[in-house]
């Protein structure tokens, strides 16, 4: 028996099967963590506390201090909207966080590439992986539904 359930995202549509995707237990807490962390305030839900908001941070300097805004605010938000983790117990990397090699990872200037380890409530620990890349597609995302560009 699934400990916790929640819709598939990004891929919320089995269209082969004709039904909503679902995934449970660890699977379902990174799906949800993600979507939370690639959110904006109010995006879903109206919620002006829902939502990382990591577009705002998109044109600052990766330093420091910015990182650690943006921790900062993914806890927040883990902690107030993710009943699943221990947001209090949330760990960092710059890069993957739990790796196989002893290979030191290269910092990545101005580039989005964040590993956020995760303590669930049933003591497992999970890592949700960010970079930019994931961004940008919500970005181009949001261009082409909200975009200016004429009929084609």
């Amino acid at each position: 028996m699934a400990r916790t359930n929640s819709i598939a995202w990004p891929t919320m549509f089995d269209v082969s099967r004709n039904k909503v995707s679902t995934v449970s237990d660890n699977t379902s807490i990174v799906s949800r963590v993600r979507l939370l962390m690639l959110s904006d305030p109010t995006e879903l839900y109206n919620n002006p506390t829902f939502g990382v908001g990591l577009k705002r941070y998109l044109w600052q300097y990766n330093t420091a201090n910015t990182r650690a805004r943006i921790q900062d605010r993914i806890v927040e938000c883990i902690g107030e909207h993710e009943p699943c983790v221990v947001a209090e117990q949330t760990k960092f990397a710059d890069s993957l966080l739990f790796t196989q090699s002893n290979e030191v990872p290269v910092q990545e200037f101005n580039k989005l590439k964040m590993t956020v380890g995760l303590q669930t409530i049933y003591g497992d620990e999970v890592s949700v992986e960010l970079n930019s890349s994931d961004l940008q597609i919500r970005i181009d995302a949001g261009q082409k539904l909200y975009g200016s560009g004429g009929n084609q």
